[in-house]
């Protein structure tokens, strides 16, 4: 979803907290004077020993004077922390355990907004499951607050986020566990923003230490840095100003500037961004399922979100343009009258567009339109008589079995979908073309192009897992989804072409013949640069109209400013790990009945025991395109 407003908060070091501190004399310190959206704080006492800890522990509960966290007059911009605690004892049930369940039970009862878990250094794997296992315990009482992990970030970030991966698959990939990340950098280091894209990141601490200090005295953020909090920005993520100075006012000073560079520097961001790009984040991470328009006739409104694709249907006449000026003067055209027929003509965008392209060739072009829709048809005949002057032929037809008096010599389609054949392109061409286009003609689109990347993102999967409400069947279906907080393992590789062109013999072929042009299957092998988690697979496509007009949702060749395809997204039933250097083998099918078409998908990590996901979607068993 969109950002409207990035929240911003202090994060004071546990030491530099009074002994007799109170959250509300804080929180009335840094929301007022500051202008901080929130604080992140202590639930416990820093200056309470191990020894009375211990002693809290039996006890089973805590005394008031142990708590920085008093009451829940500001439990809504407080979110507490469980920094201190150490886990000497490595262990679930000792007394670290037992300590940090009491303070996230606490939390939940006066309403934090979250619990920050204590920070745990070091890559061990059995530490980081006990660690795991009291945070699961935790977020098994519906009645706590969020739980946040917590994880340093310094110049190297694969041991940290292979530290985070094993307690998020120790905890079951639980949607509950959020991210928080402490950013041990000084202003000359690099900071990786891409490692973390995919992750449940919900805040971002930068120190003070990170900000270096411009000509006036104020503090600013190396480029570089500016770069990575404006992802973080766009991304959504909370900053909190993290400082160590035990001088009160000192603080205030400090953090409130920083608190207001950053505002500054998220108000530049969004004073930056064109319409295109406010529309488009309106639907970030947004499944929808995709169209079946052979099967359903689409409503109004989904015309009208299509149509308002101005860079779409430049492309398509500018491609008209092309074929009416090729077909007008070709061998013994004579300057002839052209035939250009739309076959899926909706509501009519392509054909308006056909009649401004034999405007501008100065060419005498005669346009059908064939729709099925038999509602879209009230608004074709609307057009034709009002803006049209009449002189489009309506033909009311499936395209697939359509009869129209003369054959075309340009046939025009916009069926694509956003793996370029999932909207039955192939299979509604194949059988108008014999039908429609006359043997010299030609088909636009020409060609397109299925693309696929593995994909990590948690944010994707969480939300696929969510829609099923308990089932794993929405697992094996593709979503269309605008990719937002997600990470791009390698280049997309093409899966499959179609081409279409005019058939020059007669009759065409049918029953299982037919089908099996439209089947496909494709084995791709990707190099994995970083360790990460595989959560699906993101599929794109490229066409080519004609005459070297292109249209694309490749991310290397994405047409600018064209908004009515997203991504297709494929998730896997379980995510894969995958190391530095892996290669990853990437299955897909494209399978066709007589009844349906539908994606089958599998992936398995190369090498001597390495990963391997089922066949997702066998037979069309869970998702599938009806004919």
């Amino acid at each position: 979803m969109a950002h409207s407003r990035i929240s911003i908060g202090v994060v004071p070091a546990p030491d530099t907290v009074d002994a007799d501190a109170d959250a509300d004399e804080y929180i009335a310190r840094y929301m007022t004077q500051i202008g901080a959206d929130f604080v992140v704080l202590p639930i416990v006492s820093p200056h309470v020993d191990e020894q009375a800890m211990r002693r809290t522990v039996e006890r089973g509960y805590f005394a008031p004077e142990e708590l920085v966290v008093r009451s829940a007059t500001n439990a809504y911009c407080t979110v507490g922390s469980m920094a201190r605690v150490e886990w000497a004892d490595n262990s679930s049930d000792g007394p670290a355990g037992r300590l940090v369940g009491m303070a996230m039970e606490y939390a939940g009862y006066v309403g934090l907004r979250g619990v920050v878990a204590p920070t745990i250094d070091g890559c061990d794997p059995n530490r980081a499951i006990e660690y795991a296992r009291v945070l699961l315990e935790q977020m098994s009482d519906t009645g706590n607050a969020p739980v946040i992990s917590r994880v340093r970030i310094g110049k190297d970030t694969a041991e940290a986020w292979g530290w985070w991966n094993t307690v998020r698959q120790a905890c079951n990939h639980d949607s509950r566990l959020q991210l928080m990340l402490d950013m041990d950098v000084s202003p000359s280091d690099a900071v990786e923003v891409g490692q973390w894209r995919a992750e449940p990141v919900q805040i971002v601490q930068i120190p003070t230490t990170m900000f270096t200090t411009n000509k006036a005295g104020y503090p600013v953020l190396t480029r570089a840095h500016q770069r990575a909090v404006l992802e973080w920005m766009d991304l959504g993520v909370a900053l909190a100003v993290g400082y160590t100075s035990y001088d009160a006012s000192a603080v205030v000073e400090m953090a409130g500037s920083c608190v207001k560079y950053l505002r500054h520097l998220a108000a530049q961001r969004e004073a930056q961004k064109g319409a295109a790009e406010l529309a488009s984040a309106e639907y970030y991470d947004v499944l929808q399922t995709p169209l079946q328009p052979l099967a359903d006739h689409l409503d109004s409104e989904t015309y009208e979100v299509f149509e308002q694709d101005a860079a779409k249907y430049d492309a398509y006449e500018g491609a008209m343009c092309r074929a009416i000026r090729d077909a007008s003067s070709g061998s013994g055209s004579g300057g002839r009258r052209l035939v250009l027929t739309v076959a899926g003509a909706g509501r009519g965008p392509l054909v308006g567009r056909a009649l401004q392209a034999a405007r501008r060739c100065d060419a005498e072009v005669k346009v059908y339109a064939v729709e099925k829709n038999p509602s879209a048809m009230v608004e074709l005949q609307r057009k034709n008589a009002a803006l049209w002057g009449g002189c489009v032929a309506l033909i009311h037809a499936d395209m697939r079995c359509a009869a129209v008096p003369e054959h075309a010599d340009i046939l025009v389609s916009e069926l694509l979908g956003s793996l370029g054949d999932n909207e039955l392109s192939p299979e509604c061409l194949s059988a108008a073309i014999p039908l429609l286009l006359a043997p010299s003609g030609v088909c636009i689109p020409r060609k397109y192009t299925a693309y696929a990347a593995p994909l990590s993102s948690t944010a994707l999967f969480n939300r696929v897992r969510s829609s099923t409400h308990g089932e794993p069947a929405r697992l094996e279906t593709p979503f269309v989804v605008n990719i937002h907080a997600a990470k791009v393992l390698a280049n997309a590789q093409p899966l499959w072409s179609f081409e279409h062109t005019a058939v020059r013999q007669q009759g065409h072929l049918r029953g299982s013949a037919e089908m099996k042009k439209g089947q496909r299957s494709t084995r791709r092998t990707f190099d994995i640069c970083a360790p990460s988690l595989v959560h699906g697979l993101a599929g794109y496509f490229d066409a080519e109209l004609y005459g070297g007009v292109e249209l694309s949702i490749h991310p290397d060749t994405h047409t600018p400013a064209m908004h009515s395809w997203f991504p297709m997204f494929f998730p896997f039933k379980h995510p894969l790990t995958v190391r530095a250097g892996d290669s990853l083998a990437v299955h897909m099918w494209r399978r066709v009945s007589d009844a349906k078409v539908w994606y089958e998908w599998a992936v398995c990590v190369e090498g001597g025991g390495g990963d391997v996901s089922a066949v997702h979607n066998l037979n069309g068993h869970q998702h599938w395109i009806d004919k």
